[in-house]
């Protein structure tokens, strides 16, 4: 975003069901509108420790009250993962110009495995993101199969 956008979080234009605490970072000279509170600990999802919250980085995202929040893994443990992307694009060569599991011609992406660490394939981003959901897990996949055959009876 630039210096001079016109947009800003105003705590006058959010309706009380979506007030929240929030605090602010300036970055690069710009005030940016933070989700959580200024002395805030956060446990970093992939390495379990307890940071202070100037150890996470932001989403890129911004919600429609014009609010940032922060990642929920750590600086390192983000770095690690962006230089494991890195490497694995690199040895993996192109990505394919479709999905492995839909066959949608699309940009894929590089799906790996989070715990031996290793490429698996490429993929659209949603089934990346249903992967994910199903949190690798063949057994739970082999389950929602049968569900949706309709031969779960319970």
């Amino acid at each position: 975003m630039s210096k001079n956008r016109i947009y800003k979080y105003d705590k006058s234009l959010v309706p009380e069901k979506d007030l929240q605490p929030v605090f602010t970072r300036t970055i690069q000279g710009e005030e940016i509108t933070i989700i959580g509170v200024e002395n805030m600990w956060q446990q970093c999802r992939v390495c379990g420790h307890l940071k202070h919250q100037s150890d996470f980085t932001l989403h890129g995202r911004i919600d429609k009250y014009f609010r940032k929040s922060l990642k929920n893994e750590c600086r390192d443990c983000d770095n690690a993962n962006n230089k494991l992307l890195y490497e694995l694009k690199k040895e993996n060569g192109p990505p394919l110009p479709h999905c492995q599991i839909c066959d949608k011609e699309c940009n894929t992406t590089l799906d790996h495995c989070h715990d031996t660490k290793t490429f698996r394939g490429w993929l659209c981003v949603e089934c990346n993101l249903a992967l994910g959901k199903f949190k690798d897990s063949v057994a739970m996949l082999e389950r929602a199969i049968k569900y949706l055959k309709g031969e779960l009876n319970e």
